[in-house]
């Protein structure tokens, strides 16, 4: 059960029978999933709606690393984007693509209300520009603003005076629970556990096939095993993730473990930045990679 938080109601009474996009940004442990859960509900009691998961750590649509979008009332498979990370850090162009192309989807799909839920990078310099080049991508009509305190009035002055921008100011709920690092890890790692559950080992010809990301060295394909990647359709979405087994460069021939996918519907394969070892003891499973 979801416990509303204080100006959550007048949100939704606010959104009017056009085409919105509403775009959700706080920190971590702000309650944006909480919120974003709620507004879809409610929203999509009335009209089509997406649910746009950015949250590549703790996802919530697809299995970490990747950035989710699915329509309501359902059912409805989400369409996932793989960034190749569980963090924004050094995938900002991934992440900011990868949420274009699923809202653009989602309008395709005939939505009206949109949801984001966005990452929860705000602190700094660093977080400000990139929530900034988030909005400023996605284009929303209104911007709900989590905050504790002012800590994202650096941020909304960017679009203080934007014409087709309503900005929404809501306190972080007290019910909101903080998770440590470790609640997160662990979380992460049921998530992969359950992806990979069905998942055999399966081939994958290269020929032809584009190769994208932290693409390994192709002279020394020893260091693609346990690789994570996402095996792509012709618009770049995800088939399926697997893990690297085996690279062989001269036979153009990839082995992963991986849920059961359509080999001839892949068109790229995009490397990710770190590793899995679903053996591994918890708390070890992920490492990153260079």
């Amino acid at each position: 059960m979801i416990c509303i938080g204080e100006g959550w109601e007048e949100v939704v009474a606010a959104l009017q029978d056009i085409p919105e996009r509403v775009y959700v940004v706080g920190s971590t442990d702000s309650g944006k999933t909480t919120f974003c859960r709620y507004l879809v509900d409610e929203a999509a009691a009335c009209m089509r709606t997406a649910y746009v998961d950015c949250d590549t750590g703790q996802s919530r649509l697809g299995p970490p690393t990747t950035e989710g979008m699915a329509l309501y009332p359902g059912p409805s498979k989400p369409c996932l984007r793989f960034v190749g990370s569980t963090s924004p850090g050094g995938h900002f162009v991934q992440t900011i693509t990868g949420a274009k192309r699923l809202v653009e989807k989602a309008a395709e799909r005939g939505a009206r209300t949109t949801v984001i839920d966005s990452p929860g990078l705000v602190a700094g310099g660093v977080g400000i520009e990139f929530q900034l080049q988030m909005i400023d991508l996605l284009r929303p009509t209104r911007i709900v603003a989590l905050q504790r305190g002012r800590e994202l009035e650096r941020l909304l002055a960017n679009f203080a005076r934007h014409p087709g921008v309503v900005i929404h100011r809501l306190p972080v709920s007290p019910a909101v629970v903080t998770r440590p690092a470790a609640g997160r890890r662990r979380y992460r790692e049921e998530q992969f556990a359950s992806y990979f559950a069905d998942a055999k080992s399966q081939e994958v010809s290269l020929r032809q096939l584009g190769l994208q990301g932290r693409v390994p060295d192709m002279r020394d394909p020893r260091g693609a095993a346990g690789r994570l990647v996402s095996l792509n359709d012709a618009e770049n979405f995800v088939l399926a993730l697997g893990i690297v087994e085996d690279l062989h460069p001269g036979r153009r021939l990839l082995e992963v473990v991986a849920p059961p996918f359509d080999p001839a519907a892949v068109a790229s394969v995009r490397f990710g930045s770190i590793s899995l070892d679903l053996g591994a003891a918890p708390g070890s499973m992920e490492s990153r990679r260079p």
